[in-house]
């Protein structure tokens, strides 16, 4: 089962109640959505219920998370389990941390990439959200897993943008014209 778009925002404003948090979430839907279905319209079969509600729901349990020292990705992912939307809590474990060498493009790797390309509600490049990232989280994390983490990053996006006919470097631009 997949929660609609309205459904995973109401699960969302139950459970994560940071509207900054929230912003971020439907602005990382906004960009994963894209991605899939330009990737669809090039010959891949991504579910995009299931990119949207992924992405909607990446971060449900950050506030937790963060309150609780807890990995927020493991917590979501339990908690969708919980709720019965086991092909979501699959994206939301995976949404921070990819299994390692294990590099195609799913569900799950859209939504991680998206993520990766969504600093607060800003579309940025992979360079500029990593800089956030070490800035932020590099007493946290051991430095070389968050190197692996923008290596494997920058693999994906390669991947993804191999099979779309504009680059990452105008994503931000298509999607803001969009509007």
């Amino acid at each position: 089962m997949i929660p609609s778009y309205k459904q995973a925002l109401g699960l969302l404003n139950v459970y994560c109640n940071w509207p900054h948090v929230i912003a971020h979430c439907k602005k990382v839907a906004e960009v994963a959505v894209f991605l899939a279905e330009n990737l669809n319209e090039n010959g891949h079969r991504l579910n995009i219920p299931l990119v949207e509600a992924g992405a909607l729901l990446h971060d449900i349990a950050k506030p937790y998370g963060i309150k609780n020292k807890v990995d927020h990705a493991i917590e979501g992912a339990k908690w969708l389990e919980r709720l019965g939307y086991p092909e979501v809590a699959e994206i939301i474990k995976y949404h921070v941390f990819l299994p390692e060498n294990i590099i195609k493009i799913g569900e799950k790797e859209i939504v991680n990439y998206a993520d990766k390309r969504v600093n607060g509600e800003e579309i940025v490049t992979l360079k500029r959200r990593f800089e956030y990232i070490f800035s932020r989280y590099g007493d946290k994390v051991e430095k070389s897993r968050l190197n692996r983490l923008y290596h494997q990053s920058r693999l994906l996006e390669e991947l993804i943008f191999k099979n779309l006919p504009f680059s990452p470097q105008s994503l931000a631009k298509i999607l803001e014209k969009g509007k």
